[in-house]
């Protein structure tokens, strides 16, 4: 700003000094000279509108093609995951499926093989069977909605849902083999 005002009272000085000179009255020569400051000084502001502007519509090509290039890596960065989560997630679902079909199996197995002779046996059997019989069903619609689901959701919510049911399953399959096989 001073240098702006040093500028200012040099073209009035100057005007002055050369108003002086070409023997007009005081009065036209303030008149001339504030003219003359008038122009420069707008002739400035205008200069210095233009570099601001000029520099706003730089800066604001540079933001717009960071912003683009984020989106696009940030996109590039899900596709990868989808396609690494995918034969992952697959994977995995088969492997459950697996595991709760050889469970099942050997349940069957247990059930036609055990014969709990006491009523507190028979009635712990029962109680083993019901709770085998919730944590397959439990599983199983786990293992349906593993099927559906999303990468982020297969991440975040399904597969430790999944994991936590088929363990829960082959614990209770364990417990009770334990208890009941002869």
């Amino acid at each position: 700003m001073s240098k702006t005002l040093i500028a200012f009272a040099v073209v009035m000085a100057l005007s002055l000094g050369m108003a002086a000179c070409k023997e007009k009255t005081t009065s036209e020569a303030v008149s001339d000279s504030a003219k003359s400051a008038g122009q420069a000084t707008s002739d400035a502001a205008k200069a210095a509108g233009n570099a601001v502007g000029d520099a706003a519509k730089t800066a604001g090509n540079a933001v717009g093609e960071a912003a683009k290039t984020t989106g696009n890596a940030v996109g590039d960065a899900a596709k990868a995951t989808a396609d690494y989560v995918a034969p992952t997630k697959d994977a995995a679902v088969k492997t459950a499926q697996e595991t709760l079909d050889k469970l099942d199996k050997q349940w069957q197995e247990l059930q036609a093989k055990a014969a709990p002779a006491t009523a507190e046996a028979k009635a712990d059997f029962q109680k083993a069977k019901d709770q085998m019989s919730a944590a397959f069903a439990e599983a199983k619609a786990k293992l349906v909605e593993a099927k559906d689901a999303s990468a982020d959701a297969w991440q975040k919510n399904v597969k430790p849902a999944l994991d936590t049911a088929v363990a829960k399953a082959q614990k209770l399959y364990d417990d009770a083999a334990a208890k009941f096989s002869k």
